[in-house]
């Protein structure tokens, strides 16, 4: 018998493939059909010689058995007599291999049979399967989050294919429901994005399978990532600040970012992660990159930063006070103030706590509530990215307490009802004293008039009244409520003034005579203090007190005697010493 055949063959060809848990997974991740791929135009069935001779016939075509007597003679159909229908055509009823056979072989030369004996058999296969294939992932990177599977960058899909009977002749397939292709589909030139791959097999006699598909995300794209800055907009970190990055990822998601500084391996950034802790305080240059579930990193990016370590540093200051030693004096109205620098944040807050203030936050200038006595103030400070300050303590006394300031005279003075008077050489000397902070500066001044400091002992230079004011201030400014004194400056001493109980007879060479038993009478008159003494002396003899100039004279002694000059010496002083001279020239005769 003769067959006409279609020759063919087909080359089988090993993958690199995921095993069949992976393809599993892979397939249950398709969320399109068969719809999506475009059509299969299948071509008819037919029947297939392989090299080896075999001859493969699709199980679905009939078949008609003829034969001939010659290689090239005239041909005979071959039927069944007894049922004839079953030949008229006939279809092979077993996949596989069919078998036409004779009892016994025959030599063609001899024409007896073969010894020893042996059946003929005719065989002829039967195929009506389509092949089994599924595609093979080579793929050094996959994730998988739900019932969606992420492939990375070098991707490429080929086919495991098998076929029982004729063998596949080829495998095509389709992505996004482009042409179908044959081949190997590498991914390299393509863009990250969901992919919907569609495929199916064709064996050697027109066996085709149905389309089947897998969808994936394909991601050869780099994560994008930015440092983020402090909540203060700044690229200034401190020890407990924490280290956040915003990583743009549109594929598989993010798996690590990692971050180094200056001198510092890459670590990996946790969910609360803060700078390295052996770092010290200074600027630093910090590099940063991302990979995603794929296996896609980016080129690692850097910023200058700055890590702050150091606290804030606070001063305490007061207006008015007065600081000895470890203590600080302040008065009930003083301002307290408290100022905070910080080397780089900046501060954030400044707290306190005092008399009348619990862990207070410094907002302004304060005054401790009105007392008098020992008190303490505590304060500290925190700075933008939680440094914090140690506690520091300042000893206090709130000094509430006027100075007391007193006058003294250096020299002469008298005082009558309660005025004072003084001379030009009588100096002013004022004293003041202060129980806690001590005198600041003692002034004084004219009634009505400006102050002037007090910086020693002064005269005064006005003649007359000198209504003065005087006053103390202590350290924190406490002054004192104002003394004033009336004082007087007697510059002068008294104005002598003399008489003669007759009148002069005559004169003589510009000395007036008086007749024998004048008497001369003597007194004084001062405009400020008062007359204190007069004194006389007789031509150089000793000086003698006018005591009583009312009834006692000059004349009562007898001094004076006809026929003689007397040169006669007043001096008189006035309360506060002042004092004034004068000489009578005079002459007694009969």
């Amino acid at each position: 018998m003769i067959f006409a055949l279609v020759g063919g063959s087909v080359v089988a060809q090993e993958v690199a493939s995921v095993d069949n848990s992976d393809m599993q997974k892979t397939k249950s991740s398709s969320n399109t059909n068969n719809s999506s791929a475009p059509e299969v135009k299948k071509e008819e069935q037919i029947v297939f010689v392989g090299e080896d001779g075999k001859i493969f016939v699709n199980k679905n075509l009939p078949v008609y058995m003829k034969f001939s007597t010659t290689p090239d003679g005239e041909t005979y159909d071959l039927k069944s007599r007894k049922n004839p229908k079953d030949t008229e055509p006939l279809y092979l009823d077993t996949e596989g291999a069919n078998y036409i056979r004779t009892k016994w072989a025959i030599d063609p030369e001899t024409k007896e049979y073969v010894q020893p004996q042996r059946e003929v058999e005719m065989e002829l296969y039967a195929d009506s399967k389509p092949p089994i294939i599924n595609p093979a992932l080579a793929v050094t990177s996959k994730y998988k989050k739900g019932n969606v599977v992420y492939y990375g960058r070098d991707l490429s899909i080929t086919f495991k294919e098998y076929d029982a009977q004729s063998g596949v002749k080829q495998s095509y397939w389709s992505l996004n429901g482009s042409a179908w292709n044959t081949g190997e589909s590498k991914f390299e030139e393509r863009e990250s994005g969901d992919y919907t791959f569609a495929y199916y097999s064709v064996d050697n006699v027109n066996n085709y399978t149905d389309p089947d598909d897998i969808s994936f995300i394909y991601d050869k794209t780099a994560p994008a990532t930015t440092l983020l800055k402090t909540p203060e907009g700044t690229y200034v970190f401190g020890p407990k600040t924490k280290v956040q990055f915003d990583v743009e990822e549109n594929h598989s998601g993010v798996k690590a970012t990692y971050f180094r500084m200056d001198g510092v391996e890459f670590i990996e950034a946790k969910e609360d992660q803060i700078m390295p802790s052996e770092l010290k305080d200074g600027e630093y240059n910090l590099a940063y990159y991302s990979i995603d579930n794929v296996g896609n990193g980016e080129d690692s990016k850097s910023e200058s930063v700055y890590l702050d370590k150091i606290a804030p540093e606070t001063t305490l200051s007061a207006t008015p006070s007065y600081e000895d030693g470890s203590l600080l004096y302040i008065a009930p109205g003083s301002e307290l103030t408290l100022q905070a620098t910080d080397n780089k944040a900046g501060v954030r807050d400044i707290y306190f706590t005092t008399r009348g203030y619990s862990n207070e936050v410094y907002t302004e200038p304060f005054s401790l509530e009105n007392y008098h006595g020992s008190s303490l103030i505590s304060y500290r400070a925190d700075d933008i990215v939680d440094n914090k300050e140690a506690l520091n303590q300042q000893k206090l006394f709130v000094d509430s307490i006027r100075p007391a300031t007193t006058l003294e005279f250096m020299g002469d003075y008298f005082e009558v009802a309660n005025r004072y008077y003084v001379n030009e050489s009588t100096k002013l000397k004022l004293d003041a004293s202060d129980a806690n902070s001590g005198v600041d500066y003692t002034e004084y001044g004219n009634i009505g008039s400006s102050f002037d400091k007090y910086d020693a002992p002064f005269a005064l230079t006005k003649e007359g009244y000198n209504g003065m004011m005087y006053r103390s201030v202590d350290r924190v400014e406490n002054v004192e409520y104002s003394k004033s004194i009336d004082l007087y400056l007697d510059k002068k001493g008294p104005e002598i003034v003399f008489n003669f109980s007759n009148q002069p007879m005559g004169e003589e060479d510009g000395v007036k005579i008086y007749p024998l038993g004048t008497r001369l009478f003597l007194g004084a008159t001062d405009d400020q203090s008062g007359t204190n003494t007069i004194s006389y002396k007789i031509n150089n003899q000793k000086e003698v007190n006018y005591s009583s100039p009312k009834t006692i004279d000059i004349s009562e002694k007898k001094a004076f005697r006809k026929g003689k000059t007397y040169e006669v010496a007043i001096r008189t002083t006035d309360l506060v010493n002042n004092s004034s001279e004068e000489s009578i020239s005079f002459k007694i005769e009969e």
